[in-house]
């Protein structure tokens, strides 16, 4: 009798072990507002969260998925990485598998808008300044972006967007501020960084640096010997692009890529000494840019006394993955980017420029005692003027 208790109670056990590992279908939709014709190209990670095993499979080119589970809570997530950078992911979180078999659509979408923290604007330089107390220095200009997340990213197709109302304008009640109070913002210029997708690679911590005029600015007339007069001139030939704009009156350096000229109200760049158009780093589909600039509006421009018009594009707010309130001290009269983009403002002690007013995020320690910057969506606290302080990049 001993015997046959002991019999009964494995079979018993283990009839119960077979119930625990009976495995339930689990598929994997991906899905996509893009239009992706092969998503065979997407990994799917389904990870057990009482266990923390995982398991990969790829997709097939419809996007499916089949997983054989046990019972129990799952995160999936899926990418399509290459190389070890992603530029399309998307995640299910704590999805329970029971007894039958299931479903679950898994939405991609661009890694820059599927991380918290992905590009920010890092280093603004506007103000310009002189080689002496007559000799004013012009399009030496440029911004730095940096990858802040924790994974590389690609910067293909970012966008670079200048507001095209002016926060040093006495007049508040214009029609572009009223777009303001729809979610909107109005710009005079579009530029994007050119690419396939996976053309423009930025490891976490690194920048890309966009120059309005990609040469060495301490050359001589001569373009090829330093001027030393020429002492707080910033050399920019090595700059990963440049705004450039036919007709306008930079050259163009063909060592350097151009950024894409999606609108440029004035037909140049056009950013201003005292920062009074502030600048927003944006993520749009090329569908998207076609269509603002489709949809252009012809506004009176700000400070023309009502007697010009130029054509402007209107950008929803939810497309600007950071922007920047600039301005000038004692010429600031109202912003114009609204606050959950920008709390407050970094304003130069200038309102006429090249004074070498340089502007950068400030340096702080971040995860795992790693030094990052500061960005908590307050230009006043997030970053800091040095004068003189702007950079050199040359050729490499």
């Amino acid at each position: 009798m001993l015997l046959l208790s002991v019999f009964v109670f494995f079979m018993s056990c283990s009839n119960d072990d077979d119930k625990t590992k009976k495995l339930s279908k689990l598929t994997v939709q991906i899905t996509s507002d893009a239009p992706l014709e092969d998503l065979s190209v997407f990994q799917v990670t389904v990870t057990d969260l009482k266990s923390g095993i995982t398991l990969k499979e790829k997709a097939d080119r419809k996007g499916k998925v089949l997983f054989e589970l046990a019972k129990g809570a799952y995160n999936i997530a899926a990418e399509d990485a290459m190389d070890g950078v992603c530029t399309m992911y998307g995640h299910a979180e704590n999805f329970v598998v029971g007894d039958d078999a299931s479903q679950v659509n898994v939405k991609v979408v661009p890694m820059v808008n599927a991380l918290e923290k992905s590009f920010v604007l890092d280093e603004l330089y506007f103000n310009g300044d002189k080689n002496g107390e007559w000799n004013q220095v012009f399009y030496e200009s440029y911004i730095t972006i940096r990858n802040v997340s924790s994974r590389p990213l690609y910067a293909d197709g970012l966008s670079i967007a200048i507001c095209g109302n002016y926060n040093s304008s006495e007049e508040e009640d214009n029609a572009m501020a009223a777009y303001l109070k729809k979610d909107t913002v109005v710009i005079s210029q579009l530029f994007t960084i050119p690419g396939n997708g996976r053309a423009y690679k930025v490891e976490p911590g690194e920048s890309l640096v966009l120059a309005h005029s990609a040469i060495n600015h301490k050359l001589g007339d001569d373009g090829k010997t330093v001027d030393e007069t020429k002492v707080n001139s910033i050399d920019l030939s090595g700059a990963n692009f440049e705004f450039y704009v036919e007709g306008a009156m930079t050259p163009d350096n063909p060592e350097v890529p151009n950024m894409m000229i999606d609108f440029a109200a004035n037909e140049a760049f056009n950013w201003g000494y005292d920062g009074g158009t502030p600048i927003m780093l944006v993520r749009l589909t090329a569908d998207e840019r076609a269509g603002l600039v489709k949809n252009k509006e012809n506004m009176v421009m700000p400070k023309s006394m009502g007697t010009m018009k130029l054509n402007y594009l209107l950008l929803p707010v939810s497309k600007i993955i950071d922007g920047v309130e600039t301005g000038a001290k004692d010429n600031f009269f109202h912003k114009v980017l609204p606050d959950r983009i920008d709390r407050s403002s970094i304003q130069v002690n200038t309102a006429w420029g090249f004074d070498g007013q340089f502007i950068r995020r400030k340096q702080v320690s971040g995860n795992g005692g790693k030094m990052t910057v500061a960005d908590t969506n307050s230009s006043a606290d997030d970053f800091e003027i040095i004068v003189h302080g702007q950079k050199s990049y040359p050729k490499k």
